[in-house]
């Protein structure tokens, strides 16, 4: 019997992930268990498996493709077995109920069996294009091989169909929406546009010819100008990344708060212990004794361990400290469990084979999952203060900046000490600004007096 591969949601925030590469390919023996695929996702490269022994009858994805969670992949048969090959677009798929199958009607005998509905051939850019402009692909005149859609074939019905025009808007300009969405990047004024569609509509070709002509006669002209730019797109890992952090800015009531710490007694703790655990190959980073620091801040302040559904605010029982790290492309986050009850050492363990192996490409899901709150530290780029985003569906995030010797008033007098700028970022809906500034307080006590930690 043929077994369905689809794409694992594997992480609660998780709703696509990128097909990076097909380890098999269809008429391939397979094993339970043998790795099928790779896909990528904001936080890690996954190798999915198979999820029984037999042949692959059909793929669906192609390289590249960002699938939604649940599509299906592949199809793997029996040996031996016929299966009869399926037309779908993955990239396009969306989780459904199974149809159920209508009886007949006994009074409307002119009525023919219906056949199945087969969904046009489409590439999967010209599908997202036109589920967003909620065009049907079946009056699209397909250019592609094969009969396939492309996006340009989209594109081009866009601007050639008549416009529907709004009912209370009588006066507004016909343009289609690909010459609407263009004329806003490229800041052209579509009211000094001549249309040259159907009743002076103005459509794609039109705008871009009045943008080239504007970037063609520039106040001072400069060789940068004339020259093409790099264009970087936005799919993949960046483009996941840059869905959740919109979702998060948009969702949130983010504040962020700042202060300042003496940090010099840190800074001579971490001394003193990489001298007493060089022996031992054992080198603390600030980063290690931060998760630390704030995985006892948490446990004297739950409420920024915490994460709102619309049950309500939950408070998590553990304290899982994320550390963000900083790829070429992207950024992960995985995850120290129980950092409250960890050990320095075990901590800083934790961390650097997170570092090595997150550039690598190593990381299982299972370890960039169940944060509970998160720090980013950017203080080896020389930055003082910032403002995080908070990673959903955490409800807070502490931002480190570098530590700084400046002249500051001790003890009444000026001296030289190693300052530190932290910054939290916290969920207004869920907390409230005095008990997270006592939060960064606490943080701050500890840094200022991290002795406290051996305790």
């Amino acid at each position: 019997m043929a077994v369905e591969l689809r794409m694992l949601q594997m992480d609660q925030t998780m709703t696509k992930g990128k097909i990076g590469k097909w380890l098999v390919k269809e008429g391939d023996t397979v094993t339970q268990g043998q790795p099928l695929l790779e896909i990528e996702t904001d936080k890690v490269v996954h190798e999915q498996e198979s999820p029984t022994d037999g042949v692959i009858a059909q793929l669906f994805a192609e390289e590249g493709a960002n699938v939604p969670v649940n599509a299906l992949l592949a199809i793997i048969g029996a040996p031996g077995e016929e299966v009869a090959r399926v037309e779908v677009d993955t990239a396009a798929e969306q989780q459904q109920e199974p149809e159920q199958e209508e009886p007949v009607q006994p009074t409307r005998p002119e009525a023919t069996p219906s056949t199945p509905t087969v969904a046009p051939k489409a590439s999967p850019a010209a599908r997202q294009l036109a589920e967003k402009l909620a065009i049907d692909l079946t009056e699209v005149k397909a250019s592609g091989p094969g009969g396939r859609i492309l996006e340009s074939d989209v594109q081009r019905y866009i601007d050639l169909r008549e416009p529907v025009p709004a009912p209370t808007e009588t006066t507004r300009l016909k343009a289609s929406p690909l010459a609407r969405r263009l004329a806003k990047e490229h800041g052209v004024d579509l009211s000094a546009i001549a249309g040259s569609g159907p009743d002076g509509r103005v459509v794609r070709d039109d705008v871009l010819q009045a943008s080239a002509t504007a970037v063609e006669t520039p106040i001072v002209e400069t060789p940068a100008l004339q020259q093409a730019t790099e264009v970087i797109p936005m799919d993949g890992i960046r483009e996941i990344i840059a869905e959740r952090m919109t979702m998060s800015v948009q969702t949130n009531a983010s504040v962020t708060l700042h202060t300042e710490v003496d940090a010099t007694a840190f800074v001579e703790l971490r001394g003193m212990l990489n001298d007493k655990l060089q022996a031992r190959e054992v080198s603390l980073t600030y980063t290690d004794l931060l998760v630390k620091v704030v995985a006892n801040a948490l446990c004297e302040h739950p409420r920024l361990n915490t994460t709102l559904t619309d049950e309500g605010i939950h408070l998590l029982p553990e304290v899982n400290i994320g550390v963000a790290v900083a790829l070429e492309d992207g950024l992960v986050v995985p995850v120290v469990q129980n950092a409250d009850k960890e050990r320095l050492s075990e901590i800083s363990a934790q961390v650097r084979s997170f570092a090595e192996r997150a550039r690598n490409n190593q990381l299982t899901p299972g370890e960039l999952q169940g944060g509970t709150f998160t720090i980013t530290n950017l203080g080896n780029f020389g930055i003082d203060a910032f403002t995080p985003i908070i990673n959903p569906p955490e409800s807070a995030i502490l931002g480190v900046g570098r530590i700084l010797k400046k002249p500051v008033v001790h003890e009444d007098e000026i001296v030289i000490r190693s300052m530190l700028t932290l910054s939290l970022t916290f969920d207004h809906r869920v907390i409230n600004g005095a008990p997270a500034a006592q939060f960064l307080q606490t943080v701050s006590g500890y840094i200022q007096d991290p002795y406290l930690l051996l305790v």
